[in-house]
């Protein structure tokens, strides 16, 4: 069989981004626990692709998950506080759709940087496992062309990372 495929005129163009470690206006900050560098907003199908680099104690709120998440550590290790593995370089992690738990950076390592795609909402809980907040791909996009526009990037930087 002899099948002539050419690119389809309808697709997305592809996406190159050099130097997404390199810290500058690009990273917005995550609260008194570190930072997060956007690399791609999926609003056709309510996801994210982002780095989160953070250092000290911190730890991220108890969540559940709507949608599966995987994770890649590139540096540091970080685990849930439900389970009794800590991620650490090199490790990949998949989170099925409907978990529950609380991010933390490993004390013995003091930081992190790991890349989280995530494939929807989260759900902020309390103690008793009453949702309290969210988050989705339209708040987080808000959030990061709030930042962009206060560093200078403007809104077209933004719009260059949605699908």
């Amino acid at each position: 069989m002899n099948l002539n495929i050419q690119p389809s005129t309808f697709g997305r163009a592809e996406m190159f981004q050099p130097d997404v470690m390199v810290e500058d206006e690009k990273w917005y900050p995550l609260g008194k626990m570190g930072m997060v560098r956007p690399m791609l907003f999926d609003v056709t199908n309510g996801g994210w692709i982002s780095i989160l680099k953070a250092v000290g104690e911190g730890t991220i709120q108890r969540h559940h998950h709507a949608s599966p998440v995987q994770a890649w550590t590139l540096d540091g290790a970080w685990g849930y506080r439900e389970y009794d593995w800590v991620a650490r370089a090199g490790s990949f992690v998949y989170e099925a759709a409907g978990g529950v738990h609380t991010l933390y950076i490993d004390p013995a390592a003091g930081k992190m940087t790991a890349i989280f795609h995530v494939h929807g909402p989260l759900v902020y809980l309390d103690e008793q496992g009453n949702a309290v907040d969210y988050d989705d791909v339209f708040l987080r996009l808000d959030r990061y062309a709030k930042h962009c526009r206060e560093v200078g990037l403007g809104d077209d930087y933004v719009k260059s990372l949605i699908r």
